[in-house]
């Protein structure tokens, strides 16, 4: 099993949450604001890093800094979705360099494997090379419930675009089992997959997903901040309830802009949370045993 995953696993547990926000702003300021605003009911924070004006490249006191922290302070992982599609030399400087320096400061990154498998090889080893360190975490800082010392990975993590949730995409089954293909080529490095179900059909398979297009029915909506669920936005973007997201057996919902448009993202984020976790304790456990 990947050091992050089994990391995240244990973080589900401990914050009884199956929530990745997803920051759908572009000031970062306001994206670090609301990093804090919702860090105590999520487990995966999710960046878009090129869409954010003010961004301060500063490798000690920059935006990507400051995000660890407010990360290492209430216990999540920072997802940056930069869908990496490209060739593989190109991919490495996209990850590595720049003005972002993903690798510095993102536990997690995603990739489509439209260009073939060596996509995933490029990224692992920029991952490789960059040699970050185990970090210590003290829980009972960041969660009110006693304290106890664990080690953050410092290996990186990346997840395969297999399943999209807007209307009309290409990604057939076909293209989703080569994903799973390359997954268990990479799985060291690979961590699971941004898709509409589970994917893991072997019995080493230990993948989890993420889901998008997550949204709450409006007669549940604190301030009517979401897409109505089983509809679609003006471009396709396609929403399903939390509740049906997990029963369906996805490790983690991911959040948009029903949480980054709201009056109270905080509140809001904790209501995500507490729905999609008690969709989790109903369901059935999958044959394989329990997934988190």
């Amino acid at each position: 099993m990947h050091p992050l995953t089994s990391y995240l696993r244990r973080l589900i547990r401990h914050k009884r949450s199956n929530l990745c926000v997803s920051a759908d702003i572009t000031n970062a300021d306001e994206m670090l604001a609301l990093a804090r605003a919702v860090g105590p009911s999520i487990v995966v924070f999710k960046t878009h890093a090129d869409i954010l004006s003010g961004w301060d490249p500063d490798p000690v006191h920059g935006t990507g800094a400051k995000l660890a922290a407010i990360a290492r302070k209430y216990l999540f992982l920072v997802f940056e979705d930069r869908k990496f599609a490209d060739i593989g030399f190109t991919v490495q400087l996209q990850y590595a360099g720049g003005v972002h320096r993903i690798v510095d400061w993102a536990h997690i990154v995603n990739a489509h494997v439209i260009s073939g498998p060596d996509v995933v090889r490029a990224l692992q080893e920029a991952a490789d090379s960059w040699g970050g360190e185990e970090i210590n975490e003290d829980v009972g800082d960041a969660q009110e419930s006693g304290s106890d010392t664990w080690k953050l990975p410092s290996k990186r993590g990346l997840l395969l675009l297999a399943q999209m949730t807007s209307a009309g995409n290409f990604l057939n089954e076909e293209y989703t089992s080569n994903c799973v293909a390359i997954a268990r080529q990479y799985r060291e490095f690979v961590m699971g997959f941004i898709a509409l179900k589970p994917l893991n059909s072997q019995p080493e398979d230990d993948f989890i997903v993420m889901t998008p297009g997550c949204s709450l029915p409006p007669e549940e909506s604190l301030d009517d901040s979401e897409f109505v669920p089983g509809s679609e936005d003006a471009l396709g973007q396609q929403y399903v309830t939390p509740k049906e997201l997990i029963l369906r057996g996805c490790d983690i919902v991911i959040v948009g802009r029903g949480i980054c448009n709201a009056t109270d993202p905080s509140a809001k984020a904790e209501q995500y949370r507490g729905v999609a976790w008690q969709a989790y304790e109903e369901r059935p456990k999958l044959e394989s045993g329990d997934d988190i």
